[in-house]
């Protein structure tokens, strides 16, 4: 992720795959050729097949195989609206606005962006799963229901409890730090979770923890990332919920 460069190396095939405009298996022969003659290395051409046989498909049949059912799925009991700056990108949160200004000026965002960024941010606040849905089919051109469905509820923000994704996708603000730019711009800190200066994600991302420990902290695969909560002093952690508490007021 970097400012000021919306598309870097992605393809930008996805709407005319998704619209049928483009037929996935001359996608994959033009891999596959592009391998064999030379112009990209096997681990490209190999993620990129996964993403198109593997990953759609799989996303596929999850929706043909659990729909109309899966649309009311809110497995984290998310009640939370969606902040109205998710319309205008105005928000001095500088990860948010920058995903958001190319969103709405191109009506596209890359998979990070829209993973660990624009549904991160969701998941951590407890956006109403369906609401985020219905922006993610609003905003992006690409966003046809089967695939972004499944990718929005289940993937970003787990709210199928672990069918299609077996774990929550959540990070503070130190892994948008480390992936990006965003933060080296921004009036918050993605070190810290409580003070004037403190980043909104960073915040969100412990009052997550803490809020879902009892479901999460013996999970295989997140139980590492729960037992982190142990380090934190409990007037803290208080703090912490308090913040979080206060933006979800503000944001209301």
């Amino acid at each position: 992720m970097w400012d000021g460069e919306p598309f870097l190396y992605h393809s930008l095939l996805a709407s005319a795959l998704n619209l049928k405009l483009l037929d996935p298996r001359a996608a994959l022969g033009q891999t596959e050729q592009a391998w064999r003659e030379g112009h990209a290395p096997i681990p490209s051409a190999e993620g990129f097949v996964r993403q198109i046989l593997g990953w759609r498909e799989y996303v596929r049949g999850v929706y043909w195989a659990r729909m109309p059912e899966y649309l009311e799925q809110n497995a984290l009991d998310a009640h939370q609206p969606l902040p109205e700056f998710f319309w205008s990108a105005d928000t001095d949160m500088a990860c948010l606005h920058a995903a958001l200004t190319q969103t709405l000026q191109y009506g596209y965002a890359h998979h990070i962006q829209r993973l660990m960024v624009t549904g991160l941010f969701c998941l951590l606040l407890g956006v109403e799963p369906r609401a985020v849905h219905e922006w993610y089919l609003a905003v992006y051109v690409d966003a046809v229901e089967w695939v972004e469905l499944p990718n929005t509820l289940g993937m970003s923000q787990y709210a199928d409890g672990g069918w299609l994704a077996s774990k929550p996708y959540v990070a503070s603000g130190r892994y948008i730090s480390r992936m990006s730019n965003y933060c080296d711009g921004c009036r918050f800190n993605p070190g810290k979770a409580t003070g004037a200066d403190a980043c909104p994600f960073t915040t969100l991302y412990w009052d997550f923890l803490q809020r879902h420990r009892a479901r999460f902290e013996r999970h295989p695969r997140t139980a590492l990332q729960w037992k982190h909560l142990q380090r934190i002093d409990q007037r803290e952690l208080e703090r912490i919920r308090a913040a979080a508490e206060t933006l979800r007021r503000r944001l209301a």
